[in-house]
């Protein structure tokens, strides 16, 4: 196991024999002892060095003693008293916490209260990684692209850097360097799993309880999976904004079925085949959003794709259809989102427990809003939320058992250590649900945005339909000229692609590659004629 070095020179005197008693409880594995001893040296500290050094304290040896939510409370405190030398030595367990904890809290705290110079070189990649974030949700690009190429490669946070450094330069048109870092991002993803031997993590992990290592093993996986699907599709945008359609297309295709981004981008690869007036293509790949396997997915963009792929086809009655569809398909969901909105203005706290709701809820869902909170609520992001709230309640638990086997120091959970660690956990789980809310609303804002803007575009449409119908009733000919240029192309089948025709049955290894095999109806009445 990993000792600690103390700095009992920087400690008063007077503090230095109770710290020597959480030392001897510390090396002798008996962490929530230690924890309990340095907490109350903090109550009684005489200057802000030794209450900073106590708070530390409790911070590492509540991480060791498996307490990673209640350790939090500390770790910030710890910060907070800006005691440097205390400061250096709890920031040692910054990128467990980002990694536990999420960097959307820690990043605050670590850009306000510590420095470069703070860290040691390997702690310092967390507040690079956490800068980086930090500067690109405030417009600051360069700065991103300045912090994130502090990352050290061999760091498991370099691959979420990379995506960071890479969204940047997309923003100031670096789309070449833009390439680079998202190709390099997905490639290195799989290294966001990854354990440095001889880390504090290391040593961390080895002492978890099983249940607890193998879900957050899962959730790591998943989320390396997820980083390198996004990576895929940073290349694929970047490659369609330059008008490389081929490139995009080939790009797309790379990004796993099994992947929640693939779902969400199908129809992204729908828009580059259509950018190719590929009509028969994109509505073949639009058509697998129908299989039952992708029935969960609530994505209102794909009806007005394959509405404008009808009408560019001249196949006004199917692109009716659709619009009608849609109509009844999504005006009841968008209703009530805007009614919860308008509800709940600034509590967050029911948009997280909606979130979670819709997270335990099983993906086939019948009811729409859940349908379309998928998008988000089954991200990487949501989900370590709600197993952080998971684990509060695990530690509860924990601290009450580990407080009733020692009689003689007992306190329960309304007094004395345990009652303290209770208010802390009440504490993370407020930060856990106005964090998970605060996500969920500005996720349902932008999602209704969306789907009130393709509302209005399939009004738009409507009335084209009606205004190409009249036409043909009223002066056929000049409806057929107006329509003469538009069609489909015909779809070219590249060497690693294969002509099978449709049975009736979709098959999850074909979906995303259906092509359709409609006839233009542009122009058909004029060549008649």
């Amino acid at each position: 196991m990993m000792k600690i070095v103390f700095a009992l020179v920087l400690i008063s005197a007077t503090a230095q024999a109770s710290f020597q008693d959480v030392k001897r409880a510390y090396d002798s594995g008996q962490y929530f002892s230690a924890a309990r001893i340095a907490f109350n040296d903090a109550n009684h500290a005489a200057n802000p060095g030794d209450k900073a050094f106590a708070y530390y304290w409790v911070t590492e040896s509540l991480v060791r003693a498996g307490l990673d939510q209640s350790a939090l409370y500390f770790f910030l405190r710890t910060l907070q008293v800006q005691d440097r030398d205390a400061s250096k030595k709890v920031l040692e367990l910054a990128p467990l916490f980002i990694e536990r904890i999420g960097p959307d809290l820690m990043r605050k705290f670590l850009t306000r209260f510590t420095k470069p110079e703070d860290y040691t070189p390997r702690a310092r990649n967390a507040f690079y990684a956490v800068t980086a974030k930090e500067m690109l949700l405030k417009g600051d690009y360069a700065g991103t692209i300045r912090a994130a190429s502090a990352v050290q490669s061999t760091h498991p946070l370099y691959p979420v850097a990379l995506q960071l450094r890479a969204t940047a330069e997309v923003m100031i048109d670096r789309g070449q360097e833009g390439l680079r870092d998202f190709a390099e991002c997905a490639r290195t993803a799989d290294q966001r799993t990854e354990i440095e031997k001889g880390s504090v993590e290391a040593d961390l992990e080895a002492a978890q309880p099983p249940q607890l290592k193998v879900r957050w093993k899962a959730l790591k996986r998943d989320a390396a999976r997820d980083l390198r699907a996004r990576c895929v599709a940073g290349q694929a945008r970047i490659y369609y904004e330059k008008g490389q359609f081929e490139q995009a297309d080939r790009m797309y295709d790379q990004i796993p079925k099994a992947s929640f981004v693939w779902t969400d981008t199908l129809f992204e690869h729908a828009w580059a085949t259509y950018a190719r007036e590929e009509y028969n293509r994109t509505l073949g790949k639009l058509v697998s959003y129908k299989s039952p396997g992708l029935q969960f997915v609530f994505n209102s963009e794909v009806d007005v794709l394959m509405a404008q792929s009808y009408l560019q086809l001249c196949l006004y009655d199917d692109a009716g259809k659709v619009i009608d569809e849609f109509m009844k398909r999504y005006g009841n969901v968008a209703k009530d989102i805007k009614v919860f909105v308008d509800t709940n203005p600034s509590d967050m706290k029911p948009y997280y427990l909606l979130g979670k709701s819709a997270l335990v809820e099983k993906l086939h869902t019948d009811r729409m809003l859940f349908r379309f909170m998928n998008r988000f609520v089954r991200s990487p992001y949501f989900q370590s939320l709600s197993l952080s709230e998971d684990l509060v309640a695990a530690e509860r638990a924990a601290i009450l058992r580990i407080d009733s086997a020692r009689p003689e120091t007992s306190t329960g959970t309304a007094s004395g250590f345990p009652g303290f660690l209770n208010v802390a956990l009440n504490w993370r789980v407020k930060t856990i649900q106005l964090m998970g809310g605060i996500f969920v609303k500005n996720s349902m804002v932008d999602y209704h945005t969306n789907l009130i803007g393709d509302f209005e575009k399939m009004q738009f449409m409507k009335i084209d339909i009606l205004g190409h119908q009249k036409a043909k009733l009223m002066a056929p000919e000049v409806a057929t000229a107006d329509e003469r240029g538009r069609g489909n192309r015909i779809p070219i089948r590249r060497s690693d692609q294969y002509l099978w025709s449709f049975n009736g049955e979709f098959w999850n290894d074909e979906i995303g590659d259906y092509v359709f095999a409609l006839d233009s109806e542009c122009g058909k009445d004029e060549k008649k004629q």
